[in-house]
């Protein structure tokens, strides 16, 4: 059945709330547009309303006031100052200002600096609609496109070998991406403790994705288009995450 809902309109039964979570700091250069860049996907979706929320770890750049400023002229995008450094504490705390205060039915992490591509939204939410409960973009699975740079990609292919072979996990080819969506429901089945939300090192992305699988999720892959960032500065830390990557896969299996 055609769905004749307004996306300009305020929140109605006739929808399901997709809220694409976006951790900033410091992203003036990459902001509005990869706002704008998102919610351009809602022509491309039929049965939800696509809305942003920006959780920002209190930029100095003047991030806050562009994202404020574009929030009051669209009940669309949103803005949690987290107060707190860190990628992982902006994301759960995002997720959880969607649920309880925006009406989420459906949770987005996505980065800012356009590595992600925001016009694979339409084809997440497809699976969701089919019933799947968590869909993550994919640079392994066929039709992926990854331009990132060599060492990047040497990274991320050792980093998910370890994680796949370390837990068993050979149903998912993508483990340490953080492109990903997925229901309210299977992220309050994850018990938050389990999860290094505060590390600043992105191991808190495969342990996520990890806790979802233990806690039942039925789970999907899409292939997705990963970009280098074109402005601003990468937070990653990369000797941290190798190290964190290796100490996690070791530890979760002699617990299993």
């Amino acid at each position: 059945m055609k769905n004749n809902h307004d996306p300009s309109s305020p929140h109605s039964h006739a929808t399901r709330r997709a809220m694409v979570v976006i951790p900033t700091y410091n992203e003036k250069e990459n902001v509005s547009q990869i706002i704008s860049a998102t919610l351009a996907e809602q022509a491309s979706i039929g049965t939800f309303e696509l809305h942003v929320l920006i959780a920002d770890s209190h930029s100095n750049d003047g991030t806050l006031q562009i994202v404020e400023d574009l929030a009051s002229a669209d009940h669309r995008i949103h803005l949690l100052d987290v107060q707190e450094r860190g990628i992982g504490v902006g994301l759960y705390k995002g997720f959880h200002h969607a649920i309880d205060e925006l009406a989420a039915d459906v949770l987005f992490e996505m980065d800012a600096d356009f590595q992600h591509n925001p016009a694979d939204i339409p084809r997440f939410l497809k699976k969701i609609d089919e019933g799947y409960d968590l869909v993550v973009g994919s640079r392994f699975a066929p039709g992926s496109v990854n331009r990132m740079p060599w060492y990047r990609r040497v990274l991320s292919v050792g980093a998910n070998q370890v994680i796949r072979v370390m837990l068993n996990l050979q149903a998912l080819t993508e483990i340490t991406t953080s492109f990903r969506a997925f229901t309210k429901e299977l992220f309050l089945k994850v018990d938050p403790d389990t999860v290094p939300w505060q590390e600043r090192s992105f191991i808190f992305v495969p342990v996520f994705l990890v806790r979802m699988v233990e806690a039942g999720a039925d789970a999907t892959e899409i292939p997705m288009t990963m970009h280098p960032r074109v402005r601003g500065q990468s937070k990653m830390i990369y000797w941290k995450y190798i190290r964190d990557i290796m100490w996690f896969s070791i530890k979760s299996r002699f617990q299993k």
